[in-house]
């Protein structure tokens, strides 16, 4: 019982206080769920990374995911984890847009308000760049299964540079790159 009520408030803080949507809150929740020593490195890449190619936002999958793999005793525990960290990572945004959105429409033209989103829009920019920094680091510096240490993987670093050239320069949409990333690793790792 007392996992489920740390999962939630876990969650509930992770949504509360990440602005930017889920890509800016994954550096977050890898923060927390590896520092409570709930998964590893690699097991939250894993996560990370399925989270991002399933349907849906990034945070809510990723913490359907999470609260799955921390309470997977049995089905119904793996079940009620799941529901209990979704719900935490969702609630504070249901409720904030519950506060707010009748005074919205009034104090969108708002000077102080317009200057409170200017100053938020760097720590987004900031949380962005760190949940890059942390897939470029599993991306080129993979951990080896039953490892404490990684090496440097170049090919990594082609296919990073590869598939940000297709997607920036020649415009093609994820869904081709992400099957053909896939392709890839199935061969070549």
């Amino acid at each position: 019982m007392i996992i489920y009520w740390e999962l939630f408030s876990v969650f509930f803080k992770i949504g509360l206080f990440s602005f930017g949507g889920g890509l800016a809150m994954i550096a977050f929740i890898q923060q927390e769920i590896i520092s409570r020593g709930w998964l590893t490195p690699a097991e939250f890449a894993q996560i990370a990374t399925i989270s991002q190619m399933t349907p849906g936002p990034v945070a809510v999958n990723a913490a359907t995911f999470v609260g799955a793999r921390v309470c997977d005793s049995s089905a119904l525990a793996s079940f009620t984890g799941s529901l209990v960290a979704t719900l935490g990572v969702s609630l504070p945004s249901f409720i904030l847009v519950l506060l707010i959105a009748d005074s919205l429409k009034r104090f969108s033209s708002s000077p102080v308000v317009k200057s409170v989103v200017l100053g938020i829009r760097p720590a987004v920019i900031g949380f962005l760049l760190s949940a890059v920094v942390v897939f470029l680091k599993l991306a080129l510096f993979p951990l080896l299964p039953n490892s404490t240490f990684s090496k440097f993987n170049p090919f990594g670093l082609f296919l990073v540079c590869f598939l940000f050239y297709l997607h920036y320069y020649r415009k093609v949409s994820p869904i081709p790159l992400i099957l053909l990333a896939g392709l890839l690793g199935f061969f070549f790792y």
